[in-house]
């Protein structure tokens, strides 16, 4: 793999490259503390980037981290879509499906052997083309049997990773950062030891899980994460990133609270990206009504969720030992 342009980047922001966005109401928080960068999948926004407006104009702040979905009908990176992310202060995130809008069927077994190369060297030149650094979440939520991909093998996964990844090394994307999560093994069934592809295959860790408050229900966010996270851990050296998070309307004020004082207790975690939308009957949105909007806002505000687009690409882009460390 060539390091050429990470080493050039890291340099750029090392030294105090321009490109770090103001924070809006930010606070600057103590030297000594984990700083944690505050992101969001804003419901709509690819379409219209407006959202991503009104999403700081709530916040009062620019997320850090906006996420992105494509499936492989489609090239995942649409300049147009990362330049409106980009001249916003955030950090794109692609979660990259390997499925499809128009029915067709995308084997682990196919991909590992080479039967879409011809897609991934493009999807690779596009993402190197752009030169900007990306976050990409490939083939998430590994572990469960909800994507075509969640039932087709550790071993088979593991390999078409790898593939994907030494496709995109090979054609020079290394803007891209390699983002790998599972989702939570909350109730002990879902492993995700099995499905790691190693430290030099990614650049994060990290971990879905939400509270749908199905029959009633409800789970706390350490309850949720919390073995998991430990179990992660243990996994791997690289930051951690809790990449989709959100919960039912019961009781949400008190729940984001709860969860966003977790997260400021794990000290692996560098990143939380929460659902903004509607998923699977539930809404999951922080700003669903004003309460709500008060607990997440009024947690955001902490000088520990400051982080910003900057100090976040270096986290990503840093070798090895200076991972944890930014500012």
């Amino acid at each position: 793999m060539s390091w050429l342009l990470r080493a050039f980047l890291f340099l750029a922001l090392a030294l105090g490259s321009s490109t770090a966005p103001s924070q809006l109401g930010a606070g600057a928080a103590p030297a000594q503390a984990q700083e944690v960068a505050l992101g969001s999948y804003v419901e709509g926004a690819s379409g219209n980037p407006g959202r991503i407006d009104r999403y700081s104009r709530l916040l009062g702040r620019r997320p850090a981290i906006v996420g992105l979905y494509a499936q492989f009908d489609y090239q995942p990176f649409e300049r147009s879509q990362l330049r409106e992310i980009w001249q916003r202060g955030s950090l794109p995130m692609v979660t990259w499906e390997p499925q499809s809008y128009e029915g067709r069927r995308y084997s682990l077994k196919g991909i590992a052997a080479g039967r879409n190369d011809p897609y991934l060297r493009r999807a690779a030149d596009a993402a190197a083309g752009w030169g900007r650094p990306i976050l990409v979440r490939f083939a998430h939520e590994m572990n469960g049997n909800w994507y075509p991909w969640g039932d087709q093998g550790a071993r088979r996964y593991k390999k078409a990773w790898r593939h994907v990844v030494r496709i995109f090394r090979r054609r020079g994307a290394d803007n891209v950062s390699w983002v790998w999560t599972p989702y939570a093994n909350q109730g002990g069934g879902m492993p995700f030891r099995g499905y790691f592809p190693g430290d030099r295959w990614v650049d994060w860790v990290g971990l879905d899980g939400f509270n749908w408050g199905y029959g009633g229900s409800d789970f706390s966010f350490r309850r949720i994460f919390g073995a998991s996270y430990r179990s992660l851990t243990r996994l791997s050296s690289r930051p951690v990133m809790i990449g989709e998070v959100g919960t039912n309307p019961r009781g949400k004020p008190g729940w984001i609270r709860g969860a966003l004082r977790s997260v400021l207790r794990m000290r692996r975690v560098r990143a939380l990206v929460w659902f903004d939308a509607y998923a699977n009957g539930v809404d999951l949105r922080f700003s669903s009504g004003r309460r709500s909007l008060r607990a997440f806002r009024g947690m955001a505000r902490r000088p520990r969720f400051a982080m910003g687009r900057r100090c976040l690409v270096r986290i990503s882009l840093a070798p090895g030992g200076a991972r944890r460390r930014c500012g």
